[in-house]
């Protein structure tokens, strides 16, 4: 197989986020580029320099349709990946992925996928704080036994080394899409009921915990990602404080390398 290198890995990725975008406006879907993808469109008008992945967001119900007609009427070499529709899969969100690729995560050590795009998940959050904090605690518990399944090495968990490969010996037993379906049921819990707020329930990092107003993504704007416009919001400044706080100012080295993914791809031959 021939290895893809960082350039040719971005012009795949956008291949993707190209058909995506094109396929939700044809179903009106609405979606957004964001986290480090908006970042980087706003910063540095593509890619954040050390960054190799693309991330976008949907709602909820645009989510779910997405996730239902999708591999339905799609061209065939892009596929959605979730674990309600796939028992391989065991994130708790979407994955587009170019299937004329292979790509090894080698910090999960076990799924081995196509060159992909992330597809994240917006839910309505109770009004009321008491509850709000019962599912993000439900969210975090399943999310650290997810975590639990991964190897020692590869996962950021507690260093009481003995009492951790206790669990995981249990957990051994348990699918891996198990937990991911968990955090999906949990998240899902006010998708019928329009409240006033939306968080991301599904997102990889347990402990992170924002929650905003609904009207943050009603309406959205055009912004220009390497040389193509794409969704986003409008009010993304404030979203992008939110997540980053001063977004304009360029990590310090360190915290660029600990944000790249250990990753590597190839063409299938």
């Amino acid at each position: 197989m021939k290895k893809i290198e960082k350039e040719e890995l971005h012009r795949i990725q956008i291949g993707i986020l190209d058909y995506f975008a094109e396929f939700c406006d044809n179903h009106e879907l609405r979606y957004w580029i964001d986290y480090g993808t908006l970042l980087g469109a706003i910063r540095h008008r593509g890619y954040i320099p050390w960054d190799d992945d693309i991330d976008v967001s949907m709602l909820r119900k645009d989510y779910e349709r997405l996730m239902d007609c999708f591999n339905r009427e799609g061209m065939g070499r892009y596929q959605f990946l979730c674990p309600e529709k796939d028992r391989k899969y065991y994130y708790p969100f979407g994955k587009i992925v170019d299937t004329e690729t292979v790509l090894y995560e080698m910090g999960e050590k076990g799924l081995k996928i196509g060159v992909y795009i992330d597809v994240f998940v917006v839910d309505y959050a109770p009004d009321d704080d008491v509850k709000l904090r019962k599912i993000f605690g439900k969210r975090d518990f399943y999310g650290r036994l997810r975590r639990y399944q991964l190897p020692l090495g590869q996962a950021k968990i507690s260093a009481k080394r003995i009492g951790v490969l206790g669990i995981q010996a249990i957990l051994k037993f348990v699918p891996r899409q198990y937990f991911a379906l968990k955090i999906i049921y949990n998240a899902r819990k006010y998708t019928h009921t329009e409240t006033k707020r939306v968080c991301g329930m599904t997102d990889p990092y347990d402990k992170i915990h924002w929650v905003v107003s609904r009207k943050l993504f009603e309406d959205f704007c055009e912004v220009e990602f390497e040389g193509k416009k794409y969704h986003a919001p409008a009010k993304y400044d404030k979203w992008l404080k939110i997540l980053y706080g001063d977004y304009m100012k360029l990590p310090s080295k360190e915290e660029q390398s600990a944000a790249q993914h250990d990753i590597e791809a190839y063409y299938i031959e």
